[in-house]
């Protein structure tokens, strides 16, 4: 969401809202990371899981780094990685944004384009022992190609 109050922003705030006013309810925002998560941030019961697309992804121009200042230890930052250089970059980001510690940090794969083991040997080299590494279990279950699973 950009710019003002959507129609789209005005929903998921009615849809927030009544999820909150459940005190066993648990609600998790998925984003791709180009979107500002401050105004969710009033829900008491919202944590975040929030994409980072590296440069390999061409995506990386859109990532909004301003939420990492609001990222807190109940979140999660994924690092979708394509290559070492990928890795590289998110080690970088962690740096600088000091990360470790504040927010769970996640890499992913993207799959088929670099090899698991690449992205162990990166954590373990340069020591990132509270970053974990995640697999689109999916892609090992079911063809890799195939939609909707």
């Amino acid at each position: 969401l950009t710019g003002g109050e959507t129609l789209l922003q005005k929903d998921a705030d009615k849809l927030l809202e009544a999820f909150s006013s459940e005190k066993d309810m648990r609600v998790e925002i998925e984003t791709n990371g180009s979107i500002d998560l401050k105004p969710f941030l009033k829900f008491e019961n919202v944590s975040f899981t929030m994409d980072y697309k590296l440069p390999e992804s061409d995506m990386e121009k859109y990532m909004n780094t301003d939420n990492f200042k609001i990222l807190r230890k109940k979140d999660t930052l994924k690092f979708v990685a394509s290559s070492v250089n990928d890795l590289k970059k998110a080690k970088e980001i962690i740096e600088k944004y000091e990360l470790i510690g504040k927010v769970n940090i996640i890499f992913s794969p993207v799959f088929g384009k670099i090899e698991l083991t690449d992205i162990v040997d990166f954590l373990k080299d340069n020591k990132l022992n509270d970053v974990r590494m995640q697999l689109q279990m999916h892609k090992f279950i079911w063809d890799p190609e195939e939609r909707g699973v």
